[in-house]
C-alpha cells in the first residue's frame, strides 16, 4: 500500500541548508514506488504577525488529506522551537505520527529551555516517534530533556547532481595560482571569515602565487568587500551555485570553514566530496563527525594563526593534501551522496509506515 509522507520545509526555491537538503532528497525518493513525500512550505513570513496561524491553517490543509507520517525540521531556536512545537500539539490532537530532523541548533536557546520549557519541550516535541541530530551532544541534551524515544545521529549531504558524469578526480583542473584556498558560505562572522582573512594575509608575507576564494553572500560582504579592496589575491565571487560552484570545489586545494557553531555544514561535506582537504573547527556535528588528522585538520575558533599555522602545513606537504583527499573523496562518495543518505532515512523511517 502506498504510504504518504510531508514534510514541512522552508521555501524550497530559497538558498538555505534546509531547503538545500530536501531539494536534494526528494528527487532520490522517487526511485522508491511505495512510498510518496510531499513538502509543506511554511515560514518566510518576515514581520507578518499573523505568519504562525498561516502555517498552521497550511499544515491543517495538508493533513486533511490522509497522512501516515509528517517530518518538522526544526532548528532549536525560538521561533522554530515553538512553531513546530504547536504543529506537533496539533499533530498529536489528530493522531498523525511525526518525527523531527533539528538541523540548526542554537547553544544559547538551550539555556533557556533548561530554565523554563524542558516540561513544554516533553508535552509537544518531546512526543515524536524518533528525532534526528547532527551532534552527540544534541542527542544527550535530549535525553537529558527527558526524551524517552530514539534519537539518530544523522548527516547533511552532498547532493548527488553535483557530480553528473565523469568521477571528480579524472577532470582536467586549470588552476589560477599554485595554491587556492576556498572559503564558501554565508558572509556572517560566526563563518570564521575574518579569522580566514587575517590568517592569508599572514600566508601571503610567506609564500608567493596563492589566492583566497571567497564565495557567498551575507550580512558582511560589503565590509569584506572593503577589507580586501586592495588585495588582488582575495577574490569575491558572491553567491555561487551549478558549474560555478562546481569549479571553485574543483580548482581549490584546502577548503576553509573555521566557524564559531556549526550544525554539520554541508559545504564541508561536497568539499569532501570533490577530494579536498578541509580546515574546520570542533563545532554541533563537526565534533563527532569530522577525523582531525585524516581528513584535514581541526583549528580553535576565533584563532588566525592557528589557521594559518594548519593551512601553511598543507601547503608544504602536498603527499599530506594527497592522502587526506583521497581519504575524503571515497568516504564522501560511500556514505554522504543524498542517494545513500535518502536510503538510510527511509530506512529510519519504515517502522512507523
Amino acid at each position: 500500500m502506498l504510504k504518504n509522507i510531508t514534510v514541512t520545509v522552508p521555501k524550497l526555491t530559497l538558498p538555505g541548508g534546509v531547503s538545500a537538503f530536501w531539494n536534494a532528497l526528494f528527487p532520490e525518493f522517487k526511485a522508491h514506488e511505495h512510498v510518496t513525500f510531499t513538502p509543506l512550505e511554511i515560514g518566510g513570513h518576515g514581520k507578518n504577525i499573523f505568519g504562525p496561524l498561516i502555517d498552521i491553517w497550511h499544515l491543517k490543509k495538508a493533513t486533511d488529506k490522509p497522512t501516515d507520517l509528517l517530518i518538522l525540521n526544526p532548528s532549536l531556536g525560538s521561533r522554530s522551537f515553538f512553531r513546530d512545537a504547536f504543529f506537533a500539539k496539533y499533530l498529536l490532537r489528530k493522531n498523525i505520527p511525526f518525527v523531527l530532523f533539528f538541523h540548526g541548533w542554537n547553544l544559547d536557546f538551550e539555556k533557556r529551555i533548561d530554565e523554563k520549557y524542558v516540561s513544554f519541550f516533553q508535552k509537544s516535541l518531546g512526543k515524536a516517534k524518533k528525532i534526528f541530530v547532527l551532534s552527540e551532544d544534541f542527542k544527550s541534551k535530549l535525553l537529558a530533556w527527558g526524551y524517552k524515544g530514539e534519537v539518530v545521529v544523522s548527516t547533511t549531504m552532498v547532493n548527488r547532481s553535483l557530480f553528473p558524469n565523469v568521477a571528480v578526480q579524472e577532470q582536467e583542473i586549470n588552476k589560477s595560482s599554485d595554491f587556492s584556498i576556498l572559503f564558501l558560505s554565508r558572509l556572517i562572522k560566526e563563518k570564521g571569515i575574518y579569522e580566514t582573512i587575517a590568517a592569508f594575509e599572514k600566508l601571503q608575507g610567506k609564500h608567493k602565487n596563492i589566492e583566497l576564494i571567497i564565495a557567498g553572500s551575507g550580512n558582511e560582504l560589503e565590509p569584506i568587500r572593503k577589507l580586501v579592496a586592495n588585495n588582488d589575491q582575495i577574490v569575491l565571487t558572491g553567491h555561487v551555485e551549478g558549474q560555478k560552484k562546481i569549479a571553485l570545489y574543483q580548482n581549490c586545494d584546502v577548503y576553509c570553514l573555521p566557524s564559531y557553531s556549526e550544525g554539520l555544514p554541508t559545504s564541508v561535506l561536497e568539499a569532501m566530496a570533490f577530494g579536498k582537504p578541509v580546515i574546520t573547527t570542533p563545532v554541533g556535528g563537526l565534533k563527532s563527525f569530522f577525523k582531525d588528522g585524516t581528513m584535514g585538520y581541526f583549528v580553535h575558533p576565533k584563532q588566525a594563526i592557528d589557521i594559518e599555522d594548519k593551512i601553511a602545513m598543507l601547503m608544504v606537504h602536498p603527499e599530506l593534501r594527497k592522502e587526506m583527499g583521497n581519504f575524503n573523496y571515497n568516504f564522501a562518495h560511500e556514505h554522504l551522496l543524498s542517494n545513500k543518505v535518502a536510503q538510510k532515512i527511509l530506512q529510519e523511517l519504515t517502522p512507523f509506515l
